[in-house]
């Protein structure tokens, strides 16, 4: 079953070894990077992923609701991890836990680098965000409104 945990001394080095395939490196920061950042926004909110006890992902979030700003910042699942629903699970129990800590959000956003073969527009849209038609840099601007 699909959990997430706060990262701690016991699992770092466990989920600074997640890897995403070669071809998505481009995509996302590594998770040492991410949790170094995390560590120092007050904003930030991260976990790893976990299958019971097994680590699959990484997910860091922007949870300001002083400034009603909700966003997916980090989100990867490893590489020998993917294509076996844990990406779409992770962030359903992501919508879940925002909603729940923060009743009135209604909006999550989240942004990317689209790449012309594929890339991660087909999942994101497969599991509730849409296109905003926004850009910040390279990075394309999807939402998920509850």
């Amino acid at each position: 079953m699909i959990n997430f945990k706060e990262i701690t001394k016991e699992n770092l080095i466990p989920i600074i070894k997640l890897k995403v395939f070669e071809h998505q490196e481009d995509q996302v920061a590594s998770n040492a990077i991410s949790i170094a950042q995390g560590n120092y926004d007050d904003e930030a909110w991260f976990r790893g992923i976990y299958d019971d006890d097994i680590p699959v992902g990484f997910i860091m979030l922007v949870l300001d609701a002083e400034n009603d700003e909700y966003m997916v910042w980090r989100f990867m699942i490893d590489q020998n991890h993917q294509r076996k629903g844990y990406g779409k699970a992770a962030i359903d129990l992501m919508k879940k836990i925002v909603k729940e800590r923060f009743p009135e959000v209604k909006e999550i956003f989240l942004s990317y680098v689209p790449k012309e073969n594929g890339g991660a527009d087909g999942f994101y849209k497969k599991i509730g965000f849409e296109d905003t038609g926004e850009m910040q840099g390279k990075e394309k601007i999807m939402r998920f409104v509850y």
